[in-house]
């Protein structure tokens, strides 16, 4: 036999989960768009990032275009070996 849902008719609605996630958090958008701009600043050409970085050409490819973001092993990374990283990625 189940329980009782004692909680029905507290869910959160979809407008709700919807702010929840949009509302909070950083800007991907604009983390990504100033991520470009280091790869650019950092390296002659696509090829020096992806042999740099250890990835595809084309992740490097899309990190100059500014369509996909990294994850957090190669900001690591980046932090550490890339000396305009805080000014162009505006971390205080």
């Amino acid at each position: 036999m189940s329980r009782d849902r004692i909680f029905d008719g507290r869910a959160r609605t979809a407008a709700a989960a919807r702010r929840a996630h949009t509302s909070h958090g950083p800007d991907r958008d604009a983390f990504m768009r100033r991520w470009s701009l280091l790869m650019i600043a950092s390296f002659g050409s696509r090829e020096e990032c992806a042999v740099h970085f250890g990835v595809a050409f084309q992740t490097a490819c899309n990190w100059f275009d500014a369509i996909n973001r990294p994850y957090g092993d190669v900001v690591a990374h980046a932090v550490e070996t890339l000396p305009r990283y805080f000014e162009i990625m505006q971390v205080r």
